[in-house]
């Protein structure tokens, strides 16, 4: 069976050439759509593992699955945003034990005066009604049960997901069933948004690219990178054969440096987003600081898995009800064990069968105040 990966962030096919000219993934409408032609019809599995991105493509690609004549089966490791249409679009959605599945509103800058922001907001609204019309096929969710998931920025894990109805089972198995049919409680996970360069700074980028490729071709010959020919850009088909030199990716930057500092700020706008996502992850947890252990708040903090404050709160209430019930147990077994279950039971001191807890309790209190 053909199988098909989807990795990196959704974006526009041209954006795609210009992740792929630096060997980072990216997943676009052209490249779904070659390796579905591919498939010529038969079953195909697509592996999916994206932060999502641009959701016009994510529609684009969403439309693609649907109209194929095959059995699309999707694989997720991670399927967040825009990723999730190609989800729902599939006839067959299965998880990974460790997969992550997140929905929310659509989203979008906007400048200018009130009348701007209204008809961005209303804009964004109808973006959302599309949306919604794959959940509310996949899942057969109300759309005001779907809206009120996005409205909260959903993350959800592979039990979550299945039980929400966007996936259909686990690629592996159900995880949390043993051979004596006990069940373990699923763990929240937390996934960290990759930063999608915008289509404006991409195209920009692109265009610095060709220009400085352009001139180092003529200069330099072919040229190289990270040691291998590159044939990322259409350019590069016109590259001279056997040039005088050859030039690595690094030694192409510091040649260009226009080039270099376009993604300089790239990269710093991307520390800027990454270290904004860890700030409210932190005030999610501090937020429920006073109502969980604090070696549970530390450990997701700055523990081997950091969570974020909902995921915490999750499993803070799954531990709670493990730990009220080992209570319960280790109290009963304290209180057999004390005797306190034969208080008023038995031979009371003076000497006779004790028929009433009352009457022996006023016989001790009337001793003790010297009466009879």
């Amino acid at each position: 069976m053909k199988k098909i990966s989807i990795k990196g962030p959704i974006v526009s096919n041209d954006s795609a050439r210009l992740y792929r000219y630096f060997g980072w993934d990216a997943a676009s409408p052209a490249m779904l759509a070659e390796g579905l032609e591919a498939a010529n019809g038969e079953d195909v599995i697509i592996e999916i593992n994206s932060p999502g991105g641009i959701c016009i493509y994510g529609y684009e690609m969403y439309t693609a699955i649907m109209n194929y004549e095959g059995k699309v089966t999707v694989h997720v490791i991670t399927a967040m945003s825009a990723a999730t249409l190609l989800v729902c679009a599939a006839d067959e959605a299965l998880i990974s034990d460790t997969g992550i599945f997140m929905i929310h509103n659509t989203r979008s800058y906007a400048e200018g005066d009130y009348r701007d922001m209204q008809m961005e907001a209303d804009a964004l609204r109808e973006f959302n009604a599309g949306i919604i019309n794959a959940y509310v096929r996949k899942t057969k969710k109300s759309r005001e049960e779907i809206q009120a998931l996005m409205d909260k920025n959903s993350y959800m894990s592979p039990q979550t997901a299945i039980e929400h109805g966007f996936v259909d089972g686990y690629i592996f198995g159900d995880p949390n069933v043993t051979e004596g049919g006990h069940k373990v409680e699923p763990t929240s996970i937390v996934a960290t948004g990759i930063p999608i360069i915008p289509e404006d700074k991409a195209k920009n980028l692109m265009q610095l690219i060709i220009n400085a490729d352009k001139s180092s071709t003529v200069e330099t010959g072919t040229m190289l990178l990270n040691g291998q020919k590159n044939s990322a850009l259409a350019v590069s088909d016109k590259m001279e054969e056997g040039g005088k030199d050859s030039m690595t990716l690094s030694e192409f930057l510091e040649k260009n440096p226009e080039v270099q500092a376009e993604i300089d700020a790239i990269k710093a706008e991307s520390r800027a987003e990454g270290q904004k996502e860890e700030r409210t992850r932190i005030q999610s947890l501090d937020a429920i600081a006073g109502t969980v252990a604090s070696d549970m708040l530390h450990d997701a903090k700055y523990g081997e898995n950091p969570i974020d404050g909902p995921a915490l709160a999750y499993r803070a209430m799954v531990n709670g009800d493990k730990m009220a019930a080992a209570y319960m147990t280790q109290a009963k077994a304290d209180s057999d064990e004390s005797g306190v279950g034969d208080v008023g039971i038995g031979i009371p001191d003076a000497g006779q069968e004790q028929t009433d807890e009352s009457d022996e309790m006023s016989s001790y209190i009337n001793r003790k105040k010297g009466g009879n």
